[in-house]
């Protein structure tokens, strides 16, 4: 059985003239049963050992910032697992680069589907459908298909796919209605299924992936996309996938991997 474990970032504002809303983005990550059986065991070692409750990119983000400019503590900062006197900066760098080192390991394919609203709401007249947030998810479950069927060729076990609850049911609503028509197409699709992200690990790591994805969205997009690292790290499997669609650049990216 595979199991695709996604969360979507950017999503707050279908217009996308809110900050951080103009590259909304749905990723995650499929994986065997097995391979998340152990990912599990390996994810909540890391929460315990730092005493974290759980991991959302938001939050952490947003103490990652307070410290670093030392904002007053706010009303908001004060409910925030990663800041109320416990978390120096060093310690949110090392959670989160022990986080990724565990979502990125292990035969686990990342996926991510997304739109650019400033595109979108030029050329949104000539399309049927006027909602942004369905684009986005025909578009990742279309890269859905083309990756696993790149690296695990064309399997026959079902595919269930789980995202994180949310409380707006017009949201969900497109979820169902998107996820309908695609599976329609390909019978192995499974649910789609709502769980508490806070409580299932592999929610998190794709809570992981979609808020770093649309980070580097829009760093690319305003022309100052820098790789880290731990970018390298996260999306491992990503340039494991671009040496199988690129073999003429297979040398390149693996020096690049260094």
């Amino acid at each position: 059985m595979i199991l695709i474990y996604a969360d979507e970032s950017g999503t707050h504002d279908p217009k996308g003239v809110e900050p951080h809303s103009q590259y909304p983005i749905i990723a995650g990550f499929a994986a065997k049963k097995s391979v998340w059986d152990k990912f599990d065991i390996s994810w909540k070692a890391v929460l315990a050992k730092y005493d974290a409750p759980y991991f959302h990119g938001r939050e952490l983000t947003a103490a990652r910032v307070a410290v670093l400019q030392n904002k007053p503590k706010t009303k908001e900062l004060s409910k925030n697992p990663y800041y109320e006197g416990k978390w120096s900066f060093e310690k949110m760098e090392l959670f989160r680069l022990a986080l990724t080192k565990v979502a990125a390991y292990g035969n686990k394919i990342p996926i991510a589907g997304g739109i650019d609203m400033n595109v979108f709401n030029q050329f949104k007249h000539t399309f049927t459908e006027q909602d942004p947030y369905k684009y986005c998810m025909f578009h990742f479950f279309e890269i859905y298909h083309k990756e696993t069927k790149l690296q695990w060729g064309n399997f026959k076990s079902d595919v269930s796919f789980f995202f994180d609850q949310n409380p707006k049911k017009e949201w969900r609503n497109a979820v169902f209605e998107v996820f309908g028509a695609c599976q329609k197409k390909d019978p192995r699709m499974c649910g789609p299924y709502f769980d508490d992200k806070d409580v299932l690990a592999p929610l998190q790591a794709a809570d992981l992936l979609a808020y770093r994805m649309r980070q580097l969205l829009e760093d690319a997009k305003n022309g100052k996309l820098k790789l880290t690292d731990l970018d390298n790290i996260l999306l491992r499997n990503l340039w494991e996938s671009a040496m199988i669609k690129f073999p003429h650049l297979k040398s390149r990216i693996k020096r690049f991997l260094k």
